[in-house]
């Protein structure tokens, strides 16, 4: 294949930053996009110069032109579209969280086994920069052996970053259309997908989660602290969330931000910024005995938006190359996994083991 052809299914604020990915790829074409909004096609159409325009979905699923889909739509769709999809023989990328149920993953990657298609779920926190080179430290051995990750995660006002529009906001806190869990499921993903790529496979997980409702009567799953065990070892993580609508956190796009520190036996890695602005320090600071090193701004590449550049090249390039793009279905099921077991842990105030039968039978 010289040349993979694109078509994109879902136009909101987020599939701009997908779109600039494929328009620079040099072996990309972004051929058709797909929403059931006509004004939406109308806009993305003349902005990205696409002369193919559908409102149904399973039309584009048609089109022999289109090799690749990229599904970027309300969690509750994703599954139906993604198996349509991948019968159609069609590469699929879908937006995470992978699907809403534990069933509709399992039937999602069954599907995927079967088909001429390749699939992935994208994370793209997984392409950060910084993240990125704070996983290579980590890996030489930089801070010697891991012992654990802890995370930070604050929610500020939407009055500052992205115009998201109100649409867009709403069905997220619909359980039935987001599958609940704004916070710890839907922007979860992202921190959880970070836990298991640094340090590996989780045990088990117990979480303290807070619902507070804001003056639009939404209702927001933070504060959230989460631990957890990593398999055979004795490693461990943690998380931190929480929200304000009052809080100003500087951002070119959502109005939130994360940190992370990296604990080894001979030092620290911390990662200062991910999504936003917040802390005006180097995006990397490594600590080993007792001497500090700083990688700053003009070193790397720090902007939020590069990883989603980075994820769309490197779905391209894996279709090109017929290899895996993280995550595969067996690694987006773990993060879903996690998050609902961090969900179950607070309702149940008790420690949630991964595997057990009635945990994964609930979920």
């Amino acid at each position: 294949m010289e040349k993979v052809n694109i078509g994109i299914i879902g136009c909101g604020s987020i599939s701009e930053l997908h779109a600039n990915g494929y328009l620079k790829h040099p072996r990309a074409n972004l051929v058709a996009i797909c929403d059931s909004s006509e004004q939406a096609l109308q806009e993305k159409s003349q902005q990205w110069g696409i002369k193919k325009t559908y409102q149904n979905y399973e039309d584009m699923l048609l089109d022999p032109e289109v090799d690749a889909v990229d599904i970027i739509t309300p969690h509750y769709l994703h599954a139906k579209m993604t198996i349509n999809s991948l019968e159609a023989g069609k590469h699929v990328s879908v937006q995470k969280p992978m699907a809403i149920t534990l069933n509709d993953c399992r039937n999602m990657k069954e599907v995927s086994m079967k088909s001429t298609g390749s699939f992935r779920v994208f994370e793209n926190f997984k392409f950060y920069p910084p993240l990125q080179m704070a996983k290579k430290m980590l890996d030489n051995g930089e801070i010697g052996d891991p012992i654990s990750i802890r995370m930070k995660a604050v929610q500020g006002s939407l009055k500052y970053g992205w115009k998201v529009d109100q649409g867009t906001l709403e069905w997220r806190y619909k359980d039935e259309l987001s599958g609940g869990g704004r916070v710890v499921f839907d922007y979860g993903y992202h921190l959880f997908a970070v836990a298991l790529d640094f340090l590996g496979s989780v045990e088990n997980i117990f979480a303290s989660i807070k619902e507070v409702s804001n003056e639009k009567g939404w209702v927001r799953d933070s504060p959230a602290q989460i631990i957890w065990n990593y398999r055979n070892s004795d490693m461990q993580g943690s998380w931190e969330a929480v929200s304000s609508d009052e809080m100003v956190v500087k951002s070119d796009y959502w109005p939130e931000d994360e940190w992370f520190e990296l604990t080894g036996t001979k030092g620290f890695i911390w990662v200062n910024r991910c999504t936003g602005k917040l802390l005006e320090k180097p995006p990397i600071t490594m600590l080993r005995d007792g001497k500090l090193k700083e990688i700053g701004l003009d070193e790397i590449d720090w902007d939020w938006g590069s990883s989603f550049k980075l994820g769309m090249f490197d779905y391209v390039d894996s279709i090109i190359e017929g290899r895996q793009s993280p995550l595969s279905a067996s690694e987006a099921i773990e993060v879903f996994k996690l998050a609902r077991a961090a969900q179950l842990s607070s309702k149940k105030k008790m420690l949630i083991d991964l595997e057990d039968p009635d945990f994964l039978s609930a979920i």
